[in-house]
């Protein structure tokens, strides 16, 4: 078995010991069957001396408030992505055991070199990595599927578009997506976001005041995977906007 395999498989068997409370369920029968989906999403830290993987968070979750449910004290979870709910996770994982898995060097805590994180999630994460894969399957349904409109955010010099509006848009920074008729939210793709930490870490704010950062080794991607596409979204964007600028020598250039 591949090492992506072992790690979609190190994450969906974590997911299965859950109670079955809060899962999707199929609901009604017959003609009004409906059955519910989400996305799942979790990190897996690998041991390279040993080959063990382990599954140390985990989430799932479609859904993000919109700007007018945004609470004005900061008390309310913005995004409940799946990829999102697995990071908070792992960062409660790592504050819990850093004494155990960080070793100090110098005036940080960095993380063993024997170990490697990696990220598995179920679907392509939201935005710019998704826009290839579901324009082609938008194209091959035999249903007519319209397209909203393009609405665009000026941020001069970047221009943010709203969620799976204007496909041909390729590298643009986005919005959670959601209906051509919804109000819109202000929290970032999961794309976005997954090439935030591709440049500064997982760690987020509080840890980085302790420790240097920690990158994801890689992503495991099931459905709606395009190579291409995630490559472009998670990678290449961070190149290009970084190219020519100095980044603290901690973080990757």
């Amino acid at each position: 078995m591949s090492l992506a395999d072992r790690i979609a498989q190190s994450v969906i068997k974590k997911y299965n010991e859950l109670p079955k409370r809060g899962k999707p369920t199929v609901k009604g029968k017959g003609a009004q069957t409906k059955e519910e989906w989400t996305v799942l999403a979790g990190f897996v830290l690998e041991n390279t001396q040993t080959s063990q993987l382990e599954c140390v968070s985990l989430g799932t979750g479609l859904k993000c408030q919109h700007r007018e449910q945004l609470s004005p004290y900061g008390d309310s979870l913005h995004d409940s992505h799946a990829e999102v709910i697995a990071r908070r996770a792992l960062l409660v994982y790592l504050i819990d055991h850093f004494q155990d898995i960080f070793t100090k060097q110098d005036a940080r805590y960095v993380f063993p070199r024997h170990l490697q994180l990696h990220l598995y999630t179920s679907r392509c994460p939201c935005g710019d990595a998704s826009i290839e894969p579901l324009d082609d399957k938008l194209s091959d349904s035999t249903s007519e599927q319209p397209k909203a409109k393009r609405q665009r955010i000026s941020q001069d010099p970047l221009s943010i578009v709203r969620g799976h509006q204007d496909f041909d848009s390729l590298g643009s920074l986005r919005l959670k997506p959601g209906r051509a008729d919804s109000i819109p939210t202000l929290s970032m793709s999961c794309s976005d976001k997954i090439a935030k930490w591709n440049a500064l870490g997982v760690q987020g704010s509080l840890l980085a005041m302790l420790m240097a950062p920690l990158y994801i080794s890689s992503i495991v991607v099931g459905d709606l995977y395009n190579h291409k596409s995630i490559d472009r979204a998670i990678n290449q964007r961070g190149v290009s906007a970084l190219a020519g600028k100095d980044l603290p020598r901690l973080f990757k250039g």
